[in-house]
């Protein structure tokens, strides 16, 4: 990782848990978003669809070809991957790309601006994850997870009078595997935040289960998603050892038809 600029990426698409493959010519766009240490994601690439045989089983998978990964050559820099389907809600894993994938407590933002009506699109940045009772990761069994949202592309935070109050989701994922979709996740709770003479609103989401990650081979990503708007956002790792690790390739339960 501390050598390469380049890196192929291959996605696969299932319609379940069970890894039933999407149909062979599956027509939706399949869409790489990559975003680098703590800031929100943003789209780089479209897959280009490809028929494959693995484990005796036909079916299609997505590559996104030649992505630019010299950021990660600085140990401390990562890079986090997953993939969204254009007119879907896609339930998606991330995949870290750096020496060390933990979100290493970044400095909390502070808005240069408090905007009063919504915009057109957000950024959602998870802020901090506090353990309670400040226990290390080894430990802590629950922890409270703070979010702002932004005007996309800035720092202008939404403040206490935009109305109406967008639908503030937080996933979650262990390790390589997805995350549970809308059903699983849990939406945040709105406060204000005064600072510097501003005054914003966060979004809380309090007593989320972490015990996961007390396993020091289990990693803990959370994401946001909001139910009214485009919604960017960051993603945070959550866990005890750094080093990103190459799961074994998913083969699927069946040919696609």
């Amino acid at each position: 990782m501390t050598a390469a600029e380049r890196a192929n990426i291959t996605a696969h698409l299932y319609e379940d848990e069970a890894l039933n493959p999407v149909a062979c010519h599956f027509a939706a766009t399949v869409r790489l978003w990559a975003a680098l240490n703590n800031e929100p994601a943003r789209p780089i690439a479209v897959g280009q669809p490809r028929l494959t045989v693995q484990g005796g089983r036909r079916f299609t998978v997505w590559d996104f070809n030649d992505i630019d990964v010299a950021a990660a050559r600085d140990p401390r820099h990562k890079i986090h991957f997953f993939v969204t389907v254009d007119g879907f809600e896609t339930r998606r894993n991330i995949w870290t790309h750096g020496a060390d994938a933990r979100t290493l407590a970044p400095v909390q933002d502070i808005p240069t601006a408090v905007l009063t009506t919504m915009p057109s699109a957000l950024d959602a940045r998870i802020e901090i994850v506090w353990p309670h009772g400040g226990q290390p990761v080894t430990e802590a069994r629950l922890a409270n997870i703070t979010v702002y949202l932004f005007r996309q592309g800035t720092l202008e935070a939404l403040g206490p009078s935009v109305r109406p109050l967008p639908t503030v989701r937080l996933h979650r994922s262990l390790n390589n595997e997805p995350d549970g979709g809308r059903m699983a996740t849990r939406v945040g709770v709105p406060r204000t935040i005064t600072a510097q003479g501003q005054t914003w609103l966060a979004w809380d989401f309090n007593d989320v289960d972490v015990a996961a990650a007390n396993d020091p081979q289990n990693r803990l990503y959370f994401w946001v998603t909001t139910d009214e708007m485009p919604t960017a956002t960051n993603i945070w790792t959550h866990g005890v050892l750094g080093l990103t690790r190459a799961p074994i390739q998913d083969v699927p339960a069946r040919s696609c038809r």
